[in-house]
C-alpha cells in the first residue's frame, strides 16, 4: 500500500476514535456556493513559504511550454529565440497562506480560481477532507511521477474548478523540488489544459467559467440549437453577424482585435471529412462568406512560418472528429492571425460540422483571446 494511503487510513482511524466521526470524509458538493473565477490560459500556483526565494525562477523560463500556434511574427524573432512563441499558460504565484485570503479584484477567496496548482511537499493540504476523492466526485487523474503524486481534482473549493495537488510520496517532501517541477512542467500543463477545455457546467446552454455569458449569449445559443441541431457554447461578447442554411458567423470587434467563431455545415461525404481536403473546404467557405469591402478574403497560410497541424479532438481517436490549426492570411494584405478548426462527423444527421475560431490581434498577446476561442470550439456539439 502506498505511503499516502497508509497515512490517510491512520488519520481517518484516529478521527473515528477521538471524535466518533471520520474527519477524512468529503463534504458534499452542495456545500460549495462559489463558482470558480478563471481567466483563460492562466494558472494560479500556491507554494509553501520556504519556496519564496526560488519560486520566481522556477516559473520564469517557460519557453518549453510554448503554444506552437501563437507565433510572435510581428517582432521578427528567429525560431530559435525562446520568445518566438507565446507560452501555453501565464502563471500567477501566491504563497499558500493566501489560499483563504480574499482577492480584491474578485471579492472571492484566492482559492476559488478555476485553474489552481497547490505545491504540497508534506501533503498538508492533500490530507484535508476536501482533497479526498469520493465516488460521487472522483479525481480527474491521479499519477505518480518520480516520487511525486500528481492529483487533479474538481470542485474542491468552487464549482467548475480544476485543482492540481502535487504531493510527495515521502513524508519529508524530498522528491518535490523546483527541479522536479521544471522537468515535468510541460506534462502538467498539457494535462491541465485538457481539463480546462472541458470544465463547463452541464447546463444547457453550456457555460464555462472563463467565458462571459449572459441572457444574450443564452438566447443566441438557443436560436442556433433550434435551427441547426447544434449545441453551442459562446461568449456574450460575440454578436451574431450572419446565419444561412450552411453557415453561422459570430464576431466581436474593437479597436485592438477581432475575435470570430464560424460554423460550416456540409453534406456528409468522405471528401468533406478528409484531412487532405480540410484546407480546401475552409478556403471555399471563407471566400464565399467572408469577403472584405475590398473584395479580398482569407485563406489558410501554407507557408513554412505558419505550419498547418492536425490533431485528435478531445483526446479521442474514434474517427468521428479531428482538429486543424494554423494561421490564415488575407490576400494582398499583411493581415493574418491564428485559427483553430474542429471537424465533426455527424453520422446521425448525415452531415459534417466544422467549428472554427479565428483571431486578428496584431502586436499584442494572443494567449487569453485564443484560449477562449479554443474553449468554445471544443464545447460545441452536434445534437442527436
Amino acid at each position: 500500500m502506498r505511503f499516502q494511503q497508509i497515512r490517510r487510513c491512520v488519520l481517518i482511524a484516529l478521527g473515528i476514535t477521538i471524535f466518533g466521526l471520520p474527519f477524512g470524509c468529503k463534504p458534499s458538493n452542495g456545500n460549495i456556493d462559489d463558482t470558480a473565477s478563471i481567466n483563460a490560459g492562466e494558472i494560479h500556483v500556491f507554494y509553501p513559504k520556504h519556496w519564496e526565494d526560488s519560486i520566481q525562477e522556477i516559473f520564469a523560463n517557460t519557453s518549453f511550454l510554448a503554444d506552437s500556434n501563437l507565433i510572435r511574427f510581428e517582432e521578427n524573432r528567429k525560431e530559435t529565440d525562446p520568445q518566438y512563441y507565446e507560452s501555453l499558460y501565464d502563471f500567477e504565484l501566491h504563497p499558500s497562506d493566501q489560499l483563504n485570503d480574499e482577492d480584491p479584484r474578485t471579492s472571492k477567496p484566492f482559492k476559488t480560481y478555476g485553474l489552481t496548482w497547490v505545491i504540497d511537499p508534506s501533503s498538508d493540504y492533500y490530507n484535508q477532507s476536501q482533497f479526498q476523492p469520493t465516488k460521487g466526485n472522483p479525481s480527474l487523474k491521479d499519477t505518480l511521477i518520480d516520487g511525486v503524486y500528481c492529483t487533479w481534482l474538481q470542485n474542491v473549493w468552487a464549482k467548475e474548478q480544476v485543482v492540481l495537488c502535487l504531493h510527495d510520496s515521502h513524508s519529508g517532501g524530498e522528491n518535490l523540488t523546483g527541479a522536479w517541477i521544471k522537468t515535468h512542467q510541460a506534462y502538467l500543463c498539457s494535462q491541465t489544459k485538457s481539463f480546462e477545455l472541458n470544465i463547463a457546467a452541464s447546463s444547457s446552454p453550456r457555460h464555462h467559467p472563463a467565458l462571459e455569458q449572459n441572457t444574450y449569449s443564452d438566447s443566441i445559443s438557443w436560436l442556433i440549437e433550434g435551427k441547426y441541431n447544434i449545441k453551442p457554447c459562446i461568449s456574450a461578447e460575440l454578436k451574431l453577424v450572419q446565419a444561412t442554411n450552411d453557415f453561422i458567423w459570430l464576431r466581436h470587434e474593437n479597436s485592438q482585435y477581432h475575435s470570430n467563431v464560424m460554423v460550416n455545415i456540409y453534406p456528409f461525404s468522405d471528401s468533406t471529412y478528409s484531412r487532405s481536403m480540410a484546407v480546401k473546404w475552409r478556403n471555399q467557405s471563407t471566400k464565399k462568406y467572408l469577403k472584405t469591402a475590398e473584395g479580398t478574403w482569407v485563406e489558410v497560410s501554407e507557408s513554412g512560418q505558419f505550419p498547418i497541424r492536425f490533431n485528435s479532438a478531445n483526446g479521442s481517436d474514434d474517427g468521428n472528429e479531428f482538429m486543424m490549426n494554423g494561421w490564415y492570411t488575407e490576400l494582398n494584405t499583411d493581415r493574418r492571425g491564428p485559427f483553430i478548426r474542429r471537424i465533426i462527423k455527424d453520422s446521425v444527421n448525415q452531415r459534417i460540422i466544422a467549428i472554427d475560431g479565428f483571431l486578428f490581434a496584431p502586436n499584442q498577446p494572443r494567449l487569453h483571446l485564443m484560449r477562449e476561442l479554443e474553449i468554445m470550439v471544443n464545447l460545441f456539439a452536434a445534437k442527436s
